[in-house]
């Protein structure tokens, strides 16, 4: 006779063990899939370095439970899709307008404004070229953008939708029917066609030059306070180079500041070592008054914006 299997008391709390630890990794995985949040930030070009490298800090300090989807578009864009509820952050180089506030309260939808940080702009050529002039005044710089010029340079624009072209547009006109100039340029591209043509010319974020200063002559530009203002990382590090700048901002939805993921994200991006972060990518930081009240706002999930209504142009904030 075939003798019967027989489970031991042992033997049967060891297989009972087993399955559950099998379940319980099963559900561990499941909860913790379940858990996992993307968050959405789109916006201006000059703000990509910044809400990347955060978004970096905070995908480890999380480690992994919370990704970012970082896109790069424009100010109008960012906030339309906010607006209409797409994304969880608009990152923007001018201030929300009032139009775009009404466009949110339509949808629902309240934004809580943290100014993060500035950027100035630089006018550059070909490190080969002898001949470049070696200051421009706001008038120069006019007609430089206008195609007015008698400088005999190429001047390569940026793209006509970008937030840095509206920004130009708005400072010195566009009289668009003067210009024959390398039209619906990206940074990058303006970046290579600078490096290869030593009669070009153009305009850049300080971000984006300072990553190919050894290939670029800066023009010196009249500022506020120079006739002819070169950038250096100190001038940009102490906000002494100031021409054309931009305060740049980052816009989260109010409604979800209070889901722990993207509320744990905003704090984040006023910490002492993110603000270190902005300032090591090359960006000038506010003043450490605008930090706190960034701080406060976002502890009290203050919706609204302090400099909607402000000039538009220099980004609200000098």
């Amino acid at each position: 006779m075939k003798p019967q299997a027989m489970m031991t008391a042992t033997s049967y709390t060891t297989a009972v063990m087993a399955i559950m630890a099998s379940f319980c990794i099963i559900i561990f995985t499941s909860c913790s899939n379940s858990h996992t949040e993307i968050i959405q930030i789109t916006g201006s070009n000059e703000l990509t370095s910044i809400t990347q490298a955060l978004s970096d800090e905070y995908y480890i300090a999380t480690e992994g439970r919370i990704q970012s989807s970082v896109t790069s578009s424009n100010a109008d864009e960012a906030f339309k899709d906010l607006c209409l509820g797409r994304i969880h952050v608009a990152a923007s180089s001018r201030p929300i307008t009032v139009n775009e506030i009404a466009q949110c309260s339509d949808s629902s939808i309240k934004v809580v404004e943290i100014p993060i940080a500035s950027v100035p702009t630089v006018v550059v050529t070909h490190s080969m070229n002898k001949q470049y002039p070696k200051c421009l005044s706001n008038e120069e710089m006019k007609d430089l953008w206008n195609g007015t010029s008698d400088l005999g340079l190429t001047l390569y624009r940026p793209e006509n939708n970008s937030d840095l072209s509206k920004y130009l547009d708005a400072k010195f006109g566009s009289n668009m029917e003067n210009n024959s100039e390398e039209l619906n340029n990206t940074s990058e591209t303006i970046v290579v066609d600078l490096t290869n043509d030593t009669r070009g010319i153009g305009y850049l974020d300080y971000v984006t030059y300072s990553l190919v200063e050894d290939y670029l002559n800066p023009i010196g530009l009249q500022s506020s306070t120079d006739a002819c203002s070169i950038p250096t990382p100190s001038k940009i590090n102490k906000g002494k180079y100031d021409v054309l700048n931009r305060t740049l901002f980052l816009y989260f939805r109010h409604d979800l500041l209070k889901k722990n993921y993207l509320s744990g994200f905003a704090e984040m991006t006023m910490d002492e070592s993110s603000i270190n972060i902005i300032s090591n990518l090359g960006y000038t930081t506010l003043d450490s008054t605008v930090y706190t009240e960034n701080r406060i706002l976002l502890a009290e999930r203050t919706a609204g914006s302090r400099y909607a209504e402000k000039d538009q142009n220099t980004g609200g904030i000098k």
